[in-house]
């Protein structure tokens, strides 16, 4: 219920970023549905904690622009 704005394009650019550091996408479902709901109320898996040679300062700053509260 919320309109699309410049929030998005920091969510987007997580999931960019998330892709480059660790190789795979935050969420792998195959269903489209599935796919979306996960987007909206699951929290992916910290990046950190999948590669450990990611810092994880940076895994804060990728979690903080996939945050699911856009506030």
């Amino acid at each position: 219920n919320r309109s699309i704005d410049y929030r998005t394009d920091f969510y987007s650019l997580g999931v960019t970023f998330y892709q480059m550091l660790c190789g795979r996408l935050p969420f792998a479902k195959r269903n489209p549905i599935e796919l979306i709901h996960s987007h909206l109320a699951h929290e992916e898996v910290r990046l950190h904690q999948i590669k450990p040679t990611v810092p994880e300062v940076l895994s804060n700053i990728v979690h903080l622009l996939m945050r699911k509260n856009a506030e």
